[in-house]
């Protein structure tokens, strides 16, 4: 196995297009893509395998040793094939990835929150 791959929050529903380690920047940039043709409308729940188009997230990871980690994630948006439902087109899910709209990864997120907790943090206040 590839040493990359060890490095990706998960490898269900992902294929690895390419990586770039920059040591003038310390920056590790990992390019994904989502391999998923299906995916539910988060408003009604229907299936869709309609693809209206596909855009990038960039997505802050966990460091690995002096180097930052981007992942650069492409992924589709879809229609949805619901004509009772107001979302006409919506993004696919990957929550073992990032939430929606987020700019770090879930993995990523439960660090800084458990370093803030052990900090001296309370919980829900980040």
């Amino acid at each position: 196995m590839d040493l990359i791959s060890y490095l990706l929050p998960s490898q269900t529903g992902l294929s690895l297009q390419r990586w770039n380690l920059d040591t003038t920047t310390q920056q590790v940039m990992v390019y994904l893509a989502s391999t998923q043709t299906l995916a539910r409308c988060p408003l009604c729940h229907s299936p869709s395998h309609r693809i209206h188009s596909h855009y990038e997230r960039t997505l802050k990871d966990l460091p690995v040793v002096q180097f930052s980690l981007t992942i650069v994630l492409s992924v589709s948006k879809f229609f949805c094939l619901n004509d009772a439902c107001p979302q006409r087109i919506f993004t696919e899910r990957l929550p073992e990835i990032a939430v929606p709209w987020a700019r770090r990864t879930v993995r990523y997120a439960n660090h800084l929150t458990a370093m803030a907790l052990a900090l001296g943090g309370a919980a829900g206040l980040v």
